[in-house]
């Protein structure tokens, strides 16, 4: 049995420290949206497998009707995004005011127009304006910020370096270049508070983004925020509606199957160390954090297990909902993960996991799991007022 797909393609059932997460698609991964195509039905889905699901696994009574209740309505607040904005925007992106000083020091932070030329060229990368740069921060090559101090505001001066021959880019490595800089000015930090924030301020800092007034910065966080709190909402309603099946269900795991995927996994993983160039434990415990390998295998084994019966309920799911599947919406749901995960085309996607059949069985699990969320009575847990 080769399956190692199925958790994989169904987010609740990832398996991170072992199988990596997993992204979504919301048109694919819904059990009632419309969709064309041709139809796999459930009975060709199910048979990627080698065992008849319905002998290993009792679903339990009601369980296209179950309650859920998670700890937040998850909705992004005004709070929130302030927030936000004050913890990973203001003191990341500084708002810097000229000074008075005239001459570069050691510790300054100069505004700065510079050219990069190698053998009189100018080179992609090696020129900006309007540049803030703190002397003494390392940010540019050896050189560059020494041979900053003691220039004069208004002042251009020629700054003859030479790369690294480590440099990161190659063309660039060992090679000597000119750099020529005007100092513009020497500036101070502002601290900024959220109610300070000005149109100027993000036409400045974020105009490459798209962004030039407060509002604008405000709406792109707070959809991004909506988009992570979504994802926070769904997982919750996932892990409640999982907990509540393996409680309630009843599962025997095929002969031999946690066997085979624990070799599975575990012959992945002393893969992935040699191609690291790494020994196996050495990898396991950069990766995984184990230095005993017993203790390491048991915790695969046990978060297989896991991922086995979750695997297995939603198999029967699949199998009592006559759930099946569409090849366009298969189609479009692979498409996803091979540009996400930079994959060559479909087919090394479907090499890499087993397969077409397995990767059609995993997606149909993910439709089982949103029938599921779709179908559960979803309440938000009462806080105490303050």
């Amino acid at each position: 049995m080769k399956k190692k797909i199925a958790a994989l393609l169904v987010c609740a059932m990832a398996g991170a420290a072992i199988l990596g997460g997993c992204g979504s698609d919301e048109t694919a991964g819904s059990a009632s949206a419309e969709s064309e195509g041709e139809v796999i039905t459930a009975a060709v889905v199910l048979a990627a497998t080698d065992y008849d699901v319905t002998d290993y696994v009792t679903l339990m009574d009601g369980y296209m009707n179950l309650s859920v209740e998670i700890s937040s309505d998850y909705e992004v607040t005004d709070e929130d995004v302030q927030e936000y904005i004050e913890s990973y925007v203001l003191p990341y992106y500084p708002q810097y005011a000229e000074s008075d000083k005239t001459t570069v020091e050691d510790g300054d932070t100069v505004n700065i127009d510079y050219v990069g030329t190698i053998d009189g060229e100018e080179f992609d990368g090696g020129s900006a304006e309007g540049y803030d740069l703190e002397i003494g921060s390392d940010s540019f090559i050896d050189g560059f910020e020494d041979g900053l101090i003691g220039a004069e505001v208004g002042s251009t001066l020629d700054l003859n370096l030479t790369f690294p021959d480590d440099y990161s880019t190659e063309e660039l490595a060992g090679q000597a270049v000119v750099f020529t800089v005007t100092i513009n000015s020497i500036v101070e930090e502002q601290t900024l508070t959220y109610d300070e924030i000005t149109d100027d301020y993000v036409a400045e800092t974020f105009s490459s983004y798209g962004f030039t007034t407060v509002d604008d910065l405000i709406a792109d966080i707070t959809s991004s925020l909506e988009s992570s709190y979504e994802s926070s909402k769904e997982s919750e309603i996932q892990s409640g509606i999982m907990e509540q099946l393996e409680e309630g269900c009843t599962v025997t795991l095929p002969d031999g199957l946690l066997d085979e995927r624990v070799a599975a996994t575990i012959a992945d993983i002393e893969s992935y160390a040699e191609e690291s160039d790494m020994e196996y434990m050495d990898y396991v415990y950069n990766y995984y954090g184990y230095d005993d390998e017993d203790e390491f295998s048991e915790y695969v084994s046990e978060t297989l297990e896991e991922q086995l019966i979750q695997e297995l309920i939603l198999e029967a799911v699949v199998a009592d909902q006559d759930i099946s599947i569409t090849t366009d919406d298969l189609a479009e749901f692979v498409d996803s993960y091979v540009s996400y995960y930079g994959y060559d085309d479909a087919e090394a996607f479907y090499e890499a996991y087993g397969g077409e059949e397995y990767v059609q069985l995993g997606f149909a699990e993910n439709r089982a799991l949103n029938l599921l969320m779709e179908s559960a009575e979803v309440t938000v847990a009462e806080t105490a007022e303050e």
